[in-house]
């Protein structure tokens, strides 16, 4: 994910995070103390806790919906209450509904000529204080989100929402010191000082969402204190059209997905691969769509603004490029770009763009769809084969070999069929990457798990008989062996 965080002066905000930073160890000391103090909640505590989100939630609705036009001049409401409301309210509830079972202990077989009835066990114990560095493309989500996998495994909980979305920190930080006791959830805001020195503390788990440059500063710290991590980073996720699937409804129903958020979202459509020959079709076709949904896309009031300058300056960086290099190779759909009333710009589509350029190496996290034509599948594997493994990889085809090809010879955090990004939509299915796209896995009971610290258990029984196993191994452990051994 393309998240860049130096938007504000650096003395600035270095002078106003030396409080944020005194706040958050405050914090962290008070929740460290506080887990010592009750390190196993009950099922009973768990639920009321995660209980408070959907209300939470639903009280302060148009402020949310506010705080994001606020941070992005123009971000639409239903967009904030699919992807940042109704999400959050979503996992909250599945989390409930599952976390009596998730919490039941995990039964392991023991040999009985030794054991009798002993039995071993896993059971989930709480990690303690975990710290939740979040992304600005969906700041409640990812914020919240996450929180509700926490509090499920029995955490503590810190969050640092990215500070180019102050807006929406800001009420984050509202809306949780109304609902929690800061021992046991709180948010703190600030720049990038903040932001640099939150991985520094000697977390429980850390969970950062954002590019990969920034992920790797945030291991590297956290592996100071050897303290686990969870990456959720992105990538160029590749979609993938068959000769047989170039269709107005495929067409149509990827480029629903890629401009969601104006393409500012990690697991969206990244470059399409398309057969040679239907190369035309698929431009026409897109062309087609795009101006039966929007008069113009730039201006349009549906189309959510690129969220500021420097991330609208990094695609208009993109776009000069081929502008120099491979003029013929843009197809823009929309009026020219601007920033006057917010940062908007054409959903502008690059055929065949070269491959050291921009669009084809770097994380487009935007507007821009790199179309990449191809005559045989087998150079769309190679071609995922030499980059980095994705979060998503998509394919748009009714050839099930062809996607069995593809799926048993790549590899990515998921896989989807016949649309974008829904493996990361679903509440009950475990996200995250894999290589380059992160580690680890939050949502539904892989979250529960993630945030968990699987201990094991041996309750030895009268009727165990292990003596083989004891020091000093004479005879009766030969035997033993030897009977191992048959």
């Amino acid at each position: 994910m393309n998240q860049d965080s130096a938007v504000l002066n650096f003395d600035t905000v270095q002078t106003n995070d030396d409080a944020a930073i005194a706040e958050l160890h405050r914090l962290f000391d008070a929740q460290r103390a506080a887990y010592f103090a009750n390190p196993e909640p009950t099922l009973e505590e768990r639920l009321e806790l995660i209980g408070r989100i959907p209300g939470m939630m639903v009280k302060n609705y148009d402020r949310i919906v506010a705080a994001f036009h606020a941070d992005y001049g123009n971000h639409p409401a239903l967009t904030t209450t699919l992807f940042d409301f109704l999400n959050v309210i979503e996992r909250a509830q599945q989390a409930m509904e599952n976390l009596a079972k998730w919490m039941q202990r995990d039964e392991r077989p023991l040999p009985p000529e030794l054991y009798g009835s002993s039995v071993a066990y896993i059971r989930h114990q709480p990690k303690g204080v975990i710290g939740n560095l979040s992304a600005w493309n969906f700041p409640f989500d990812i914020s919240f989100g996450p929180l509700v996998d926490m509090l499920a495994a029995g955490n503590r909980v810190i969050i640092k929402p990215s500070e180019q979305v102050p807006a929406c920190g800001e009420l984050m930080r509202e809306m949780i010191a109304e609902t929690y006791a800061p021992e046991q959830v709180a948010v703190v805001t600030g720049g990038i000082g903040l932001a640099s020195h939150f991985s520094t503390l000697r977390w429980d788990h850390l969970l950062y969402t954002g590019n990969t440059r920034i992920g790797r500063e945030v291991a590297l710290k956290a592996a100071e204190n050897l303290v686990p991590v969870t990456l959720e980073l992105g990538g160029k996720n590749p979609v993938i059209f068959t000769e047989d699937s170039v269709t107005p409804q495929n067409v149509a129903n990827m480029l629903g997905v890629k401009v969601a958020k104006n393409g500012q979202i990690c697991i969206n459509a990244d470059h399409a691969f398309v057969p040679r020959a239907q190369q035309d079709r698929f431009v026409q076709l897109a062309r087609e769509h795009l101006d039966s949904l929007f008069e113009d896309y730039t201006t349009d009031p549906d189309v959510c603004n690129v969220i500021n300058k420097r991330q609208w300056t990094r695609l208009q960086a993109m776009i000069s490029e081929l502008r120099e290099r491979a003029p013929q190779s843009l197809v823009e759909i929309g009026s020219p770009a601007t920033t006057e009333g917010g940062c908007r710009m054409p959903f502008t589509i690059a055929v065949d763009p070269p491959k050291d350029s921009l669009v084809a190496t770097t994380e487009v996290f935007g507007p821009i769809l790199p179309l990449i034509p191809y005559g045989d599948i087998d150079e769309v594997i190679h071609a995922i084969q030499q980059g980095e493994r994705p979060l998503g990889i998509y394919m748009y085809s009714e050839q099930p070999d062809l996607i069995e090809k593809v799926r048993c010879n790549t590899s990515s955090g998921g896989f989807v069929v016949n649309c974008c990004a829904l493996h990361g939509a679903q509440g009950n299915l475990g996200f995250g990457g894999v290589g380059h796209s992160g580690h680890g896995r939050h949502h539904g009971i892989e979250g529960f798990k993630e945030f968990s610290n699987p201990r094991a258990y041996v309750e030895l029984k009268d009727d165990a008989a292990i003596d083989p196993l004891l020091a000093p191994h004479r005879e009766i452990t030969g035997q033993f062996v030897q009977a191992m051994m048959g």
